[in-house]
């Protein structure tokens, strides 16, 4: 609660809004470099643009079977994004400040998305708490990188692309309060957990089918580690474009297959007060749950 006040009177303090805009601005120019880097010799140059510079996804059959099997967030820059580059360049032993560059870096050349500047900012206060030997559970750093993000970007209060990526970061953190060792179970019970805190976030613009957990637990992670990474090397190394292009052809025709048993229906979105009501809801049942579970206490 004492944390939660501090917040409260940390985002009280007024904050110049242009900068926001100037982060953006600069990240414009990036953005604009890394699409210029792009090899427009491969068949799928939409999609390595999508993957590595953050662009829209210009093939709307692809778009809508990506977002059926919700496998949307692989091909859309978002904090898995910069979690997946900061364990490639942790297993390289990169150093931490270099680490950090870099994952700054590509926020940047992918347009600075509010998703990727929470996880950066995620990063950013994890480390820095663990230099200090600051040791605060997964979800308080969730609710910590939040409000730090809303005080200096307060435009994010308007962004849904911003809740739904503290969302699915909160969902994250469940397997920390369950204190959960097996990695079998760690990626079981964080898809249940992004299937559920994503429900309101998710209701009436993506697909809120069960099957997504099964596609997210045994496509997801193949596909991020091999399409992902494979997509910076065909950057770094144009001639890995015919490489990129049959890993591509294999994963569009698998993807109509998979996407086919899920069938969507139009709904109306939650408006965002009430998502802002969910997440803190979601915030204060992982707080009491923690209180029980850790402390057996309420």
């Amino acid at each position: 609660m004492a944390i939660l006040l501090i917040l409260a009177f940390v985002l009280s303090i007024p904050l110049p809004t242009h900068l926001h805009d100037n982060a953006s601005a600069v990240s414009q120019e990036f953005h604009k470099k890394c699409i210029e880097i792009i090899p427009h010799s491969t068949q799928h140059a939409s999609s390595l643009a999508a993957l590595v510079c953050g662009e829209k996804i210009t093939d709307e059959k692809l778009k809508a079977n990506l977002s059926k099997t919700s496998l949307i967030h692989i091909f859309v820059i978002s904090g898995s994004h910069l979690i997946l580059l900061d364990q490639l360049l942790g297993i390289l032993k990169i150093p931490l400040y270099l680490r950090f560059v870099f994952l700054g870096a590509y926020a940047l050349f992918g347009g600075w998305q509010a998703p990727a500047v929470r996880a950066l900012l995620g990063f950013a206060v994890r480390e820095t708490f663990a230099y200090r030997k600051i040791f605060f559970p997964a979800d308080l750093i969730v609710l910590i990188t939040g409000f730090t993000a809303l005080f200096l970007f307060q435009s994010y209060w308007q962004s849904l692309s911003f809740l739904m990526s503290w969302s699915a970061a909160l969902a994250l953190s469940v397997v920390a309060v369950f204190r959960v060792r097996n990695s079998f179970s760690k990626a079981v019970l964080s898809q249940f957990a992004i299937y559920f805190f994503m429900l309101a976030p998710l209701w009436g613009i993506g697909s809120l089918h069960p099957l997504s957990i099964l596609y997210n637990l045994c496509l997801a992670p193949v596909v991020s580690f091999v399409l992902l990474p494979l997509s910076f090397f065909t950057v770094a190394m144009p001639p890995l474009a015919v490489v990129f292009d049959s890993v591509m052809n294999i994963f569009g025709s698998l993807l109509p297959l998979v996407a086919e048993p899920v069938k969507t229906a139009a709904v109306t979105a939650p408006t965002l007060p009430f998502l802002w009501l969910w997440l803190l809801g979601l915030h204060l049942c992982l707080h009491f749950l923690r209180l029980k579970l850790w402390q057996g206490k309420m």
